[in-house]
Parts: C-alpha cells; sequence; structure tokens
C-alpha cells in the first residue's frame, strides 16, 4: 500500500488521521509506525525530518521523534506500538516545520544569489539542529558574501512566489536548472522562485511556502575556507532571530560590564587591552628586578657555584631566576617552588656547571614521587604538593651537595 505524502501535495496541512498499515518493533527499544498518509516529512535533501506526536484513545499523545522513507513509504519512530487498521491522529511540530522550511527556502535563495552573482555553485547543505550550512564551489571574499546576503534578503522582502510542481526526469535537459543530476529518473519535483531574467530552479524533495515573505531574514553568521571552496553557515527566520537575541544579550552584558553603550564595546576593550599590556609590562620588570635581587642573594649563599633553594615566587619567575643565576658560566642551580596545589622545581647550570641537570631530575623524582625530566643542561618536573613532599623537600635542602649532585 502507497503513502499519501500530504508534505508534497497539501504542505499546510500539519494534522490528520490515518489508518495503521504496520508497526515494528526497530532496534532502538521503540517503533517504525506506517500509515496510509502522513503530514510528516521524512528527512532528505539536507532537511531535518518533521517531529510531533500520534493519538489514539488508549495512548494519548505519543511522541514522533524521527520520520524517514524507506521503500516508498514514510515510518515514524514512536516509542509505543499501535495495532494495525486503528485510527489514529497525527500531528506534526509546527514551530520545528516553520523553522526547517524557512531554512530549506532560505537556502535556495542564498545559493541561488551566490550563483547569479558570482557563478559560485552550491556542493553541499546540511542541517543540523540550529546550525545550517551550505558548502560552495567558489572561495568568497567578504564583500562578495555581503553581496550575495544582501541579493538573497531583496528576494525575500519581494514576496516573489514559488512555484512547485513535478516533471518526468526526460524534461530535465530542457530546464534551466541551477544545477543538474543526471542520476534523476521517473517523476521529479521542480522547486521555482520567480526572479526577473534569473529565475531561481532546481529539484528538490523539501518542504517550502508559496511565496518568498515568510522566509522572514536571511543573515549569514560565518564563512570559512572548506575544501577548495567556502562553508557558509547562516540562520533564517525564527532561527536569525534566536541568533541575534542570544548575541545581542550577551553585547549587552558585557556593555554593561564595562560602564559603556553597546556600540562603544570595541574601543572600551580596545583600551582595556591597552591598560593590560601596560600592566604586563610593569609585572615583566618588577619580575626582572625581583630575579635579579633573588639572583644576587641565592649566589651569596651559594658554596662552590651551587645553590639549591625553595622559593615563594611562581614557576615563571623561578625559570627566570635560574636562567640569571646560570648566566654564569660556572654556577649551578636546583629551585622549587609552589604553583596552585602542585610542588614545582627547575634544574639548570651555566656552559661549564658542574649538574649533571638530567641525573639531578632522577634523584627529585624517586625522593618526591615527582616527574618530569630534561637534558644534562636544564631540567624540570612537578608534584603534588602535600605535607609529605615538604617535608622530603626540606630534607633534600637540608644535604643539597649530597642529595642532587
Amino acid at each position: 500500500m502507497s503513502c499519501e505524502k500530504l508534505y508534497l501535495t497539501a504542505p499546510e496541512m500539519l494534522e490528520c488521521t490515518a489508518r495503521v498499515v504496520s508497526c515494528t518493533p526497530n532496534k532502538n527499544d521503540g517503533y517504525d509506525l506506517e500509515t496510509d498518509r502522513t503530514p510528516f516529512f521524512p528527512e532528505g535533501g539536507g532537511q531535518l525530518s518533521d517531529i510531533g506526536t500520534v493519538y489514539d484513545p488508549m495512548q494519548g499523545f505519543v511522541p514522533v521523534t524521527h520520520c524517514f522513507e524507506a521503500n516508498g513509504t514514510v515510518l515514524h519512530r514512536t516509542e509505543k506500538p499501535f495495532a494495525v487498521g486503528e485510527i489514529v491522529t497525527l500531528k506534526v511540530d509546527a514551530a520545528k516545520r516553520l523553522k526547517y522550511t524557512q531554512q530549506h527556502t532560505g537556502e535556495h535563495l542564498l545559493s541561488h544569489a551566490y550563483d547569479v552573482l558570482f557563478g559560485a555553485e552550491n556542493v553541499g547543505f546540511h542541517m543540523a539542529g540550529d546550525v545550517v550550512t551550505i558548502d560552495l564551489d567558489h572561495d568568497l571574499s567578504d564583500e562578495e558574501i555581503e553581496a550575495g546576503e544582501k541579493y538573497a534578503n531583496e528576494l525575500v522582502w519581494k514576496n516573489a512566489p514559488v512555484r512547485i510542481f513535478n516533471v518526468d526526469a526526460s524534461e530535465l535537459p530542457n530546464l534551466p536548472l541551477r544545477k543538474k543530476n543526471e542520476k534523476l529518473h521517473g517523476e521529479v519535483r521542480i522547486v521555482e522562485v520567480e526572479d526577473g531574467d534569473h529565475t531561481e530552479m532546481c529539484t528538490c524533495c523539501g518542504t517550502h511556502f508559496m511565496s518568498t515573505a515568510p522566509v522572514g531574514l536571511i543573515k549569514v553568521l560565518e564563512h570559512a575556507r572548506y575544501k577548495s571552496g567556502c562553508r557558509i553557515t547562516f540562520a533564517c527566520g525564527v532561527l536569525a532571530l534566536e541568533h541575534f537575541t542570544k548575541e545581542n544579550a550577551e553585547l549587552r552584558r558585557t556593555a554593561a560590564a564595562l560602564s559603556v553603550k553597546p556600540d562603544g564595546v570595541f574601543d572600551a576593550l580596545a583600551r582595556k587591552e591597552e591598560q593590560v599590556q601596560g600592566l604586563n609590562q610593569k609585572l615583566r620588570e618588577k619580575n626582572a628586578q625581583l630575579a635579579k635581587l633573588y639572583s644576587e642573594k641565592l649566589h651569596a649563599e651559594a658554596q662552590e657555584n651551587f645553590i639549591a633553594a625553595y622559593l615563594s615566587v611562581d614557576f615563571d619567575a623561578c625559570k627566570t631566576i635560574a636562567e640569571t643565576l646560570c648566566a654564569d658560566d660556572n654556577f649551578s642551580a636546583v629551585l622549587f617552588c609552589n604553583e596552585s596545589d602542585r610542588l614545582r622545581y627547575i634544574c639548570a647550570r651555566g656552559k661549564n656547571g658542574a649538574l649533571d641537570c638530567r641525573a639531578a631530575a632522577q634523584k627529585i623524582n624517586v625522593l618526591l614521587g615527582a616527574k618530569g625530566g630534561g637534558s644534562p643542561v636544564t631540567s624540570q618536573g612537578s608534584c603534588p604538593k602535600t605535607a609529605e613532599t615538604e617535608q622530603k623537600l626540606r630534607e633534600i635542602l637540608s644535604e643539597p651537595v649530597q642529595n642532587l649532585n
């Protein structure tokens, strides 16, 4: 028995009664329901499937979570079974259908725009949740992307008629299709949008409006080079509004945090960045001064050009101090410091220093249960900071030459 596909013949009909033809268990602990007619669009042509409900008096409203086409009929994925022959009511989620149709008709207009303006062919259309993309075989500039977006929106604002009709595949070579497909056979569905001398026409199985105005708005969100062309992420209608609402809320929240109006956020952030760079420069200067003071103190305390010490600085400063000390070709140093909940160390030596840093790291790893390593000239590592490791570190530093050399 063939299924009457109302989404093709009467797309405005989102609810109907139907007779159950079959209902079989699937591999997902659910059921695949077949009816003699349906308003549900099955996934295909880049468009997501409709969702909604199936109703019968005994079970109430049962969710339809997915639809797909198999052997010419439409199967509805449900959580509960239905008896063959019973009459049920199928109802499509109207909000989802509107959103999906806006994206699909909008995709036709956007693809048409880039084809007319730049000869860029659509080689892929993807709809995954709220992420909608087209792939073009040309890599377009920012200015070209904006020009295509404007062209497509002008078609929306004109409320151009959309015509849907069927032809035999043998007639396709005679039609001004945007994209040819020689593999099609039998009856083929055509979607046409009036655009003066550049009428948009292509084969399509998806849902569409009867004119372009219900698309509402087409907004390109981003574009990037993809393979030999580019991938354009866009949103239409309800989805575009959702993106705008979210981004506007983020903009206003950022503006409030910066105590400026939304149109002043960029300049305020630029000033903040300049301030941060100035502070970072001062911090680097202070760290350099601190490293110099520490180095002078440690150099004075060193025995036989060697020092081991536990410093109250961060690891970056610890490395700077080690580098400063070992600018003396004959000097060697093993320095420890805290970083968050870890104990870190660095071993370093000058060009003629006596310390084997790799061997020293291995000894520290064994004594502290640390992990790390390096070369004979420099090494580093870390371990969890605990009362036990701090006690062992004190023992190491009590006789550093014996424990580390």
